[in-house]
Parts: structure tokens; C-alpha cells; sequence
């Protein structure tokens, strides 16, 4: 059942939106992590800020010509993927998030470095990367990054050395819907990595070594756009369109629950899903969904906060609309 409802989320904190700076580009999304969390921009932007959304260091910079389309971070260190379909290159590398973010080498940079097959680096990265296909998601394993691009699924530890490769999970039931099996979430949870499709394939692979310990398919009627996990809460699907999946635990029937718009970001939060999108927020609790209608869209949520698309923050769960 869908309720429209108006309402306000008081942080725990208790410190209001003024404590948060705001965001001087177009934001797409928050990469998290404990003491630092990373901002990423509609053409290439990052700031990096601290749990209570105030900036640390510059507002904005641009280590590299071309959009971070993921990132993860790991302890004081940011690893983001960058990629331009126009150049047809992409490059992951590691940022050091207790430094200044500086801006990297400009857009005509990158294309003379295509053009004579000459690698450029993203500014002040620990390490940088190439990539010899596409990036699909990025995510983590303990203290390791693992990673899905066309040419497989990797992890490397902090340094960039590599660990294992395992070929991309196919799943047999949907191979007639293999143009929509690009991976849509990466997600450690106790009995290993979940791989998630956006067709609904889930594999799920050893973290000790990149073998497959399952192979199975969801039934869903709309593709895969994320996936989040909480011990507590269970798996929360977030479904291209209006709607959310639940699974209560691995191997439970999914449960569908209509929403205002797509959901871009979700987290669990004392004993109930809550999330931002599409001009609502919205919260699952006992089967019951819950939306609070809004006129800008929400990309993240820090401390009982949702950063907007336009670059401010604003109380989960305030409408604006009156």
C-alpha cells in the first residue's frame, strides 16, 4: 500500500542543514564512507565531505576530463571509475581524500592522448589504471575493491595489485535478455559477493578466490537499476520505473512495492528502508511504503539529509510542495 504523507526527519545529530555546505555543481550521487564521503558531478566534478555534509577542502575539482561514473571509498583513499563513451576510454584510480583535490589535465589532453595512444592520470592519484573495456559497477570485499567491467569481474587490494579474475556469471533462464545482463550492483554480503544483473540474475562468487558458490534468477517484471544490502533490513531492489523490490532474506520471494517515481538512493535506518528519487522520498516499513512528494530530485542521503540535484541539502522527508 502507497501512502503520500508529510513529514520531517529530524538528524540524531541534531544539527540543521545549515552545518552543510552546498554543492556548487550538479551532483549525481554520494560515495560513502566513515570519515570522509565523496561528491560526484554531472561533468566530472568531486568535493569531498565529512559525515555531517560540511565540506572539507576545495568545493569542487576535476582530476580528470571526463564524468566518475562509480566510486568506492576505503578508508582514507576514494577509488573512482571514469569513463567517456566519445573517447572510448575509461581509467579507475585512487585518490588520497586527506590531500587537496586538484583539477587534472583538460579535455583536449585526453584527446591528443587517444589520439597518439598515450595514457593520461587523473591529478595527485596514488595509483591510475587504464581499463581494456567498459566499466559496469564498482564496489567492496573487507579492505578490497572488486569490480564487473565487459571483460570481467576483478579484485585488487588497495594498492591496485590484482588478486583474482573471474569471467562475467551467465544465467541460462534469461539468456534471451543477455543485452540487459550489464551488472547493476555489487554487493558484499555473509555469504560472499552477489553480482546482480539487470535482468535478474544474481551469482554470487567466493571473496577468497572469484569462484561461483551460486547461480540463480529473480523474477521481476521491470530491469535492475541497484541493489542495497543491510544485515538487518535484508535486500532492498531498486526497479527501473516506480517501484522498489524486498527480500527479507536470501532466497525469499520478492516482494513488490510501488513508489512516487525511481528511486536513486536508499539506506536502512533504524528498522526501516528509507529513500530519495525522483521528486519524492519515500520509507518501507512492515510492508507499508510511505512517500513524501517534493519538487527537486534526491540523489543521496547523509545524516538524515538529502542532497538535491541542485547542489543543496534539505530534510529527508520535507515536502516542498504545499
Amino acid at each position: 500500500m502507497l501512502q503520500v504523507s508529510r513529514h520531517t526527519f529530524k538528524s540524531d545529530t541534531g544539527t540543521g542543514t545549515m552545518a552543510r555546505t552546498q554543492v556548487d555543481f550538479t551532483p549525481t550521487r554520494i560515495d560513502y564512507g566513515g570519515e570522509f564521503h565523496v561528491i560526484s558531478g554531472t561533468q566530472g566534478e568531486v568535493c569531498i565531505v565529512g559525515s555531517n555534509g560540511s565540506r572539507i577542502g576545495r568545493s569542487r575539482a576535476i582530476p580528470f576530463p571526463a564524468p566518475a561514473v562509480d566510486g568506492v571509498v576505503l578508508g582514507k583513499s576514494w577509488i573512482g571509475v571514469w569513463l567517456d563513451r566519445e573517447f572510448q576510454t575509461s581509467c579507475m584510480a585512487s585518490l588520497p581524500l586527506e590531500k587537496r583535490l586538484e583539477d587534472g589535465p583538460s579535455r583536449d589532453s585526453l584527446r591528443l592522448s587517444v589520439e597518439k595512444s598515450r595514457g593520461i592520470n587523473p591529478a595527485n592519484s596514488i595509483w591510475s589504471r587504464e581499463l581494456d573495456s567498459e566499466p559496469m559497477k564498482i564496489g567492496s570485499s573487507g579492505e578490497n575493491v572488486v569490480f564487473a567491467t565487459y571483460s570481467g569481474i576483478f579484485m585488487i587490494d588497495i594498492n591496485a595489485d590484482l588478486i583474482w579474475v573471474s569471467p562475467l556469471p551467465s544465467w541460462p533462464p534469461i539468456y534471451n535478455l543477455r543485452h540487459f545482463d550489464a551488472v547493476a550492483s555489487i554487493n558484499e554480503f555473509p555469504l560472499g559477493i552477489a553480482i546482480w544483473s539487470q535482468a535478474g540474475g544474481v551469482s554470487v562468487l567466493d571473496p577468497s578466490n572469484g569462484i561461483e558458490l551460486h547461480n540463480s534468477v529473480i523474477s521481476l517484471k521491470h530491469k535492475i537499476s541497484n541493489v542495497y544490502f543491510s544485515e538487518e533490513g535484508g535486500w532492498l531492489i531498486i526497479l527501473h520505473g516506480n517501484s522498489v523490490a524486498e527480500l527479507a532474506d536470501w532466497g525469499a520471494d520478492p516482494k513488490i512495492h510501488k513508489t512516487l517515481g525511481p528511486v536513486m538512493e536508499a539506506k536502512f535506518v533504524d528498522g526501516r528502508w528509507l529513500w530519495t528519487g525522483w521528486r519524492h522520498d519515500g520509507e518501507l516499513m512492515n510492508g507499508e511504503v510511505k512517500s513524501y512528494p517534493r519538487e527537486e530530485i534526491g540523489v543521496g542521503i547523509l545524516d538524515g539529509f538529502v542532497l538535491l540535484n541542485n547542489g543543496c541539502w534539505d530534510n529527508w522527508g520535507q515536502s516542498s510542495l504545499t
